[in-house]
């Protein structure tokens, strides 16, 4: 049995077409059987409904995103960012009733078959990003499938860990072929993702500003080497470290020796105000080129690539310290599983272990890589991973014209 696995459209209806293409092609070549969806229909992009209707007709399988929630007042727009809370407004406008209503109504987990079903992780199902080893650890025992999918990171990620590890059996490891879908029953009040009843993951959306630079394959060292800054060694210090029997013998040698030493610092002086002047036309200079360089860069719509790395080099200080917070840190969590950067071509789990598995974001890519993001799910050869370009041009002028932040229109571009 095959199944085509995406998340994360928000509301990208390019992208998501050019998705669905690929898969009717795929499936021409070997049948498809199922279509599921990882949550985040809405949020960030231009078509909201249009997008719920093309995965309604085409989608056997949907679960809850976060964005989905925050559209129809399931999750207070207070732990968004400004720019998600300013997408979540607008969505919640567009929105038809019908379409409300079925957003309110869309599971947060499910399993099928082999599979647990989530948007963000086992532990928090809406929330949670899952970016490290460290953060998988605790999710590998909230599930007890062989695999759990997930999405939110919009980023394609593999974590593997020994079924030995597991508090549980899981059931099945292997191949079942069960296609019942388990589900808790929905009620159409407004919820917040709890665990063990407390909101564990009541913080802003991480997926705006800082988000777009997420490449969970990248690590932080623990410590950064310090630079040896040379100190300037003053006169004080000159005289300091004279030997004792340098002293001059006579008034006029020492006359001598102090006229020479005043002479020596009006040079030293003078040299260095000339260095601060020519420092200060130069920091001018390069200020102006800068600025200058912002302005262009903000008339063509852009973002510099420094403002992206800077943003990456951000976030990734964030995620630890939120691991500090939860006293998750690496040295305080034995971690047993392994992160792995999906493969060109088939991956399967090996024989005996179970995998957390992420395909990429459809509508959203994070990892620097512009193309939309799937995956095929086959319960014989595993998983294989695909990249599909889409008209980014299109989506763009439709975000500007819908007078949401150009911001989440210039970043599609970066794959950030």
């Amino acid at each position: 049995m095959r199944y085509a696995i995406f998340t994360d459209i928000h509301a990208n209806i390019e992208a998501l077409e050019a998705v669905l293409a690929k898969i009717d092609e795929l499936a021409q070549e070997n049948p498809i059987g199922q279509l599921w969806f990882l949550g985040d229909l809405v949020g960030y992009g231009p078509n909201p409904n249009e997008c719920i209707d093309k995965l309604r007709e085409r989608t056997d399988v949907i679960i809850a995103g976060n964005h989905d929630w925050a559209a129809v007042g399931k999750i207070d727009l207070e732990d968004f960012s400004e720019a998600a809370r300013i997408s979540a407004e607008w969505t919640a406008e567009q929105l038809t009733e019908e379409h409300r209503q079925f957003l309110i109504n869309l599971p947060e987990r499910l399993q099928v078959g082999d599979c647990t079903l989530v948007h963000g992780s086992p532990y928090g199902p809406l929330w949670e990003y899952l970016t490290s080893e460290v953060l998988a650890e605790r999710s590998f025992q909230y599930f007890y499938t062989r695999y759990c999918l997930v999405g939110h990171t919009h980023v394609p990620i593999i974590f593997q860990q020994p079924d030995t590890i597991s508090s549980l059996p899981t059931t099945p490891l292997g191949n079942s072929g069960q296609e019942q879908i388990e589900t808790a029953p929905l009620s159409s009040d407004s919820q917040e993702t709890t665990v063990n009843g407390t909101n564990e993951f009541d913080f802003d959306d991480d997926e705006t500003v800082e988000m777009v630079a997420v490449r969970p394959f990248l690590r932080i060292a623990a410590n950064q080497a310090a630079k040896e800054i040379p100190t300037a060694t003053t006169a004080d210090d000159k005289a300091e470290s004279q030997p004792a029997d340098t002293e001059p013998a006579t008034v006029e040698e020492a006359s001598s020796v102090e006229s020479d030493e005043l002479e020596n610092a009006e040079q030293t002086q003078e040299k260095e105000t000339q260095e601060e002047q020519e420092d200060t036309s130069s920091s001018a200079e390069t200020s102006d080129a800068e600025t200058q360089e912002e302005e262009g860069n903000e008339a063509a719509g852009t973002t510099a690539e420094e403002d992206i790395l800077s943003a990456e080099a951000r976030l990734n200080q964030e995620i630890e310290e939120l691991l500090g917070l939860l006293g998750l840190s690496q040295s305080m969590v034995q971690v047993t599983n392994e992160m792995i950067i999906p493969p060109d071509g088939e991956w399967q789990a090996p024989e005996g272990f179970r995998a957390i598995v992420n395909p990429g974001g459809v509508g959203q890519p994070r990892d620097g890589d512009a193309r939309a993001a799937f995956m095929i799910y086959d319960t014989e050869s595993g998983f294989t991973f695909y990249r599909i370009p889409y008209a980014i041009e299109k989506t763009q002028e439709k975000i500007i014209k819908a007078g949401l932040p150009p911001y989440l229109a210039t970043r599609l571009a970066y794959g950030r």
